[in-house]
């Protein structure tokens, strides 16, 4: 990146952020050599996370990758000194936070000590890393479609023993005793049906669905949308794989690949108790599968994942 304009992000405060950016303070000189540094920008921030302005920061498709800001703090020598953090949660680990910044933080008293520091830590802003920290929001959401465990037959302790009798003794059972276990196996059997939907239902989900996350304030929305699988026999989050990258989008009722699953969706939900007018689908913040729709969901941190599976039931 080589002047300013290239690294205000377009997907914020544009007039904000480039004003900010344009005047002599030690932030918008810390923003530009890191933005410059890492190819990535900044938007201003609503709220300052230390003096003065704060910039949040971007890839270039607008994934949200972290924060720039500054303190006034007293130096060795006893005068105050500006110091510069880098704050990341999703990508700075640190052992133990310092008097100074937590473990999600690097800070430093000089801009080009606090760049090195962080390529010596691994710890540049990038989007896979981001992503890294999505998958367990979206594995909660694949694992709420077969989330059914194999059913069990119930009988009591004196219908079990009349059974055994009844096989090793050849003992008959009575009309009543007969009629309980024909109704606990009808149970056991409507169980099963739905159980095997449930896993069938949850194959089909795995092998492919349409990712949508819903992130941001509820004054500032915005949607990532992608595609996800599930592979169960890996462990944990590690069976999550995001296929490409996420595109970011402010808003989804106007883009013609998505207007229809969002006016499906908002439609369903604006007939239940629990919807929320906050994003464009009136999904509330759950874990859960919505059969009617064929619709999963499932959060983690700042975002809401929605699944739609590519292959119809």
């Amino acid at each position: 990146m080589s002047n300013m304009s290239e690294i205000v992000s377009p997907y914020g405060d544009t007039i904000g952020t480039t004003t900010a950016l344009t005047q002599s303070t030690p932030i918008a000189k810390f923003a530009y050599e890191f933005c410059t540094e890492f190819n990535v920008q900044v938007t201003k921030r609503k709220g300052s996370m230390g003096e003065g302005v704060t910039f949040n920061i971007l890839s270039t498709d607008g994934i949200p990758l972290g924060s720039l800001y500054t303190q006034t703090c007293r130096g060795s020598s006893g005068g105050d000194e500006t110091v510069y953090f880098y704050n990341s949660p999703n990508i700075v680990s640190k052992a133990k936070g310092t008097a100074r910044s937590d473990s999600q933080t690097r800070d430093a008293n000089k801009i080009k000590s606090l760049l090195a520091v962080i390529k010596k830590n691994n710890e540049i802003p990038n989007v896979k890393s981001m992503y890294r920290t999505f998958v367990g929001g979206i594995r909660y959401s694949f694992q709420q479609v077969s989330r059914n465990r194999e059913p069990e037959i119930s009988i009591g302790d004196d219908m079990a023993i009349a059974l055994i009798e009844k096989v090793l003794l050849d003992k008959p059972i009575t009309h009543e005793q007969n009629q309980s276990i024909e109704s606990a196996y009808k149970t056991y059997q409507s169980k099963m049906k739905s159980y095997e939907k449930a896993e069938s239902d949850g194959i089909r989900f795995n092998q492919g669905a349409k990712l949508i996350g819903i992130s941001g304030d509820r004054d500032n929305r915005y949607y990532l949308v992608g595609e996800a699988s599930f592979d169960v026999s890996l462990h944990g989050n590690e069976g999550v794989t995001i296929h490409g990258d996420l595109k970011r989008y402010d808003s989804l009722k106007n883009v013609p690949q998505f207007s229809a699953d969002v006016a499906m969706i908002n439609a369903y939900m604006q007939g239940r108790g629990d919807y929320d007018d906050s994003n464009e689908f009136g999904l509330s913040r759950r874990d859960t599968y919505y059969a009617d729709i064929d619709v999963a969901t499932g959060y983690a941190s700042n975002e809401l994942w929605i699944l739609i599976p590519k292959t119809a039931p």
